[in-house]
């Protein structure tokens, strides 16, 4: 029984990242409250469960009660990686509401603690067993490097630091933007006025989109958009149809979104794709490395965590 507990708990870890990641773009656009309530569950869930399963390792490699075969052993310090690398949670959702974007220093405090933790287990496991420890590492570099991604993704769409940052840009507050205003409002020239069909090009209303979501951060922030703008702003929506403005409309709710409760603000960078293929090339690493390690376990324990594994890599990366 003993030696199920952690594949038990990283399978029901696993259940709840799929959730996450099945669900989550869909909480942006339906109503029907059981999926949101799915949602909000395995949100509140995911955390404690990895948490719990890498205490769980932890507590149980510390106690002198607690015999395990070697191979079993070596497999628990891998199971604390696999949890750790759960903590960094799906792409689709890091935040459920605004609030906990403001728990973001919480976020760190754990990843402080987990890893401390996930230390710890190597330190009892690897003197005495090292079949396992390049895989192992490897996942926890990936793991670290995925928390780490959160914890900041939290950090930068809380709202006094989105603050922080729409008051460093020159661009929000003296009328500049990465598109001329003049420029969006003469790409309505040859617009029909008066028909309520959809006109407008997809690739146009995302750029129009994006342009009127760098004026809504404003107002995120408690801030106040200019007269220049706010005349824009009126000239274009009265300038489109009804259809072409609910649809520049929605996917500039979609950019809010993203921004607020994804890790759209973290993903975006060059460094954040420096570490996604460091994280990549490591998780691809400990695989090849564990299937050439796979003869020395048995055949239950292969078996698990092979499909584990292969169901985590397939989903997540």
């Amino acid at each position: 029984m003993e030696q199920m507990e952690h594949p038990s708990f990283v399978l029901l870890s696993l259940l709840l990242q799929i959730i996450l990641i099945l669900f989550a773009p869909l909480r942006k656009k339906t109503k029907n409250n059981h999926i949101v309530f799915l949602l909000w569950l395995a949100y509140l869930i995911a955390d404690s469960v990895a948490i719990f399963g890498i205490g769980l390792i932890s507590h149980n490699e510390g106690s002198s009660c607690a015999h395990v075969a070697e191979v079993d052993r070596a497999l628990r310090a891998f199971w604390a990686s696999f949890l750790l690398l759960h903590l960094g949670g799906p792409d689709t959702i890091t935040a459920f509401s605004l609030e906990d974007s403001s728990l973001w220093r919480r976020h760190l405090l754990n990843l402080t603690f987990q890893v401390g933790a996930a230390i710890y287990v190597f330190v009892q496991i690897f003197p005495s067993d090292k079949s396992l420890v390049l895989p192992t590492m490897l996942i926890f570099l990936a793991g670290v490097i995925k928390k780490v991604e959160r914890t900041l993704a939290l950090n930068l769409s809380s709202l006094p630091r989105l603050r922080e940052r729409v008051l460093s840009q020159d661009v929000a507050l003296d009328d500049e933007s990465i598109f001329d205003d003049e420029d969006i409002v003469a790409e309505l020239d040859g617009y029909s006025h008066g028909e309520e069909e959809a006109k407008l090009p997809e690739s146009i209303v995302v750029k129009h989109a994006y342009y009127f979501f760098q004026i809504s951060k404003l107002f995120l922030t408690d801030l106040i958009f200019t007269y220049r703008q706010r005349y824009i702003s009126r000239r274009y929506f009265r300038s489109v149809s009804a259809v072409d403005a609910l649809r520049v409309i929605s996917v500039e709710l979609h950019f809010i979104y993203e921004v607020l409760h994804t890790k759209a603000l973290t993903i975006r960078s060059k460094w954040s794709y420096v570490f996604r293929f460091i994280a990549f090339i490591d998780v691809v690493m400990a695989f090849v490395l564990k299937e050439s390690r796979n003869a020395s376990f048995t055949c239950s324990s292969r078996e698990t965590t092979l499909g584990i594994f292969k169901l985590l890599f397939s989903l997540v990366f």
